[in-house]
Parts: structure tokens; sequence; C-alpha cells
């Protein structure tokens, strides 16, 4: 009987919104990566529900004349600063090929539109996000992913 042999990634996705199991999956993600040299693609979606929700005392600041900064300037800066705390964690633990996706739409939709239009064979990706508690109704984001791609996917705790 031959010995089993870890399957070879060719480019990994790992969408991330801050949570601690989005954190988790980007650290697995890592460990895979440098086993197998595989690029890592990191995807921060922005959802549009109507508006954007920004914090009360952030707000204040949006109104003062000489900060010119909207709601969804806002929020764009914190999907930029979530994609490039994941990319530096994983360049300090010797990732090398990293990407920086920040994309908009339905989460489920957009990371199985970039899976398949990165040739990603692997997402690995948390459980539950910061915005799954309408999950629990509905599906969490992490379950719709998995039914809608064609590639393996990782759902991490």
């Amino acid at each position: 009987m031959a010995p089993l042999e870890a399957p070879m990634f060719k480019r990994i996705l790992v969408p991330i919104d801050g949570s601690e199991h989005a954190t988790r999956a980007v650290d697995i993600a890592g460990s895979l990566a440098g086993q197998d040299g595989a690029p890592l693609t990191l995807l921060h979606v922005l959802t549009h529900s109507g508006g954007y929700s920004v914090p009360k005392e952030l707000q204040a600041y949006s109104k003062v004349e000489h900060i010119r900064i909207t709601e969804k300037d806002l929020i764009e800066s914190v999907g930029q600063e979530i994609l490039g705390n994941a990319a530096q964690r994983l360049r300090d633990n010797g990732v090398g090929a990293v990407e920086e996706r920040l994309e908009s739409g339905d989460p489920a939709s957009v990371i199985a539109a970039v899976a398949e239009g990165s040739g990603a064979d692997l997402i690995v990706m948390g459980r539950r996000g910061l915005g799954d508690l309408g999950g629990l109704l509905l599906g969490s984001v992490s379950h719709k992913v998995a039914q809608a791609v064609d590639c393996s996917c990782l759902t991490v705790k």
C-alpha cells in the first residue's frame, strides 16, 4: 500500500472579515501555502445592506469640515486595514506570494466568482464571520460558498 500524499494546491483563496474564525483561516491557509508554495489571495467583501453602518463615535468625524470622509470611504478603509493586517501576518510567517482583493456585493456570490476567476483550487474560510447572525436563519456564507463552487473548501472553527 502506497503512503498517502498531501494534496498540492495551486492557488488558495481566503475570504476574511476580521473575525476570530477568519484569523484562524488565515493561519491555516498560510501554513498550507508555505508547504505547497501556493500563491494566496486574501479577499474582503464589502456588503451593501442599504447603507453603511458606522459607529456613532466615528460618524461625528465625517461631519468635520476639513475631514471629508464618507461612510463608504470609512468602510473601505477598514476593509483595507483588515486585508493589510492579514497580509502582513502571512509575510511575517514566510508566505511570500500574497494578493489582497477588496470587492463589493453579496459575500457568497463574490467569493464564488473570485474563486472561479482566479483559478483557486482551495478556499479556506471561517465558519462564522462578523456578519453571520443572519446566517442562522438563511444559511451561513461558508455553507453557501461550499455549495456554489467546484473547488475544495476548508471551513475553520
